[in-house]
């Protein structure tokens, strides 16, 4: 199987008030990239990594997020509404001021700060005895 490892990095630059429509992103590697006051709509991200970076005053409506990993994310006033998450881990994130509603977190890997997050808005957290995919990102990344 042909993995394709695309690896974006953006130290200066961020994407500002951008409207993101039906993107669809495979095995990508985003990392210290800042998206701000940015709308993501009917989206599709599978086994991308997002690694330090900042979402602030984003709006993600209808995005799928499958065998993602988020690490050391900082979310600021960012919501997700009607947002399914499969096999996502979050790890060392920050949220402030953002929310999650009638989103769908079905075996993810969640931290402290976002279980309470996830109480409220009407989220359903779902586990099952499939196995987690999230650390196959990497292997194939080093193997590409």
């Amino acid at each position: 199987m042909f993995t394709q490892a695309i690896e974006k990095n953006q130290f200066v630059s961020s994407e500002l008030y951008q409207m993101i429509k039906d993107e669809s992103l495979d095995s990508v590697v985003i990392s210290s990239q800042s998206l701000a006051g940015s709308r993501i709509l009917l989206s599709t991200y599978r086994q991308v990594v997002f690694s330090d970076c900042v979402f602030y005053a984003c709006d993600f409506n209808d995005v799928r997020f499958e065998n993602c990993i988020f690490e050391n994310c900082r979310f600021e006033f960012t919501h997700f509404k009607r947002c399914q998450f499969t096999n996502c881990s979050f790890s060392d994130c920050n949220w402030s001021a953002s929310t999650s509603t009638l989103s769908v977190y079905t075996n993810c890997d969640l931290n402290p700060g976002q279980d309470q997050l996830l109480l409220r808005g009407q989220n359903e957290i779902l586990f099952s005895e499939t196995q987690d995919y999230t650390t196959d990102i990497y292997i194939n990344l080093a193997a590409a």
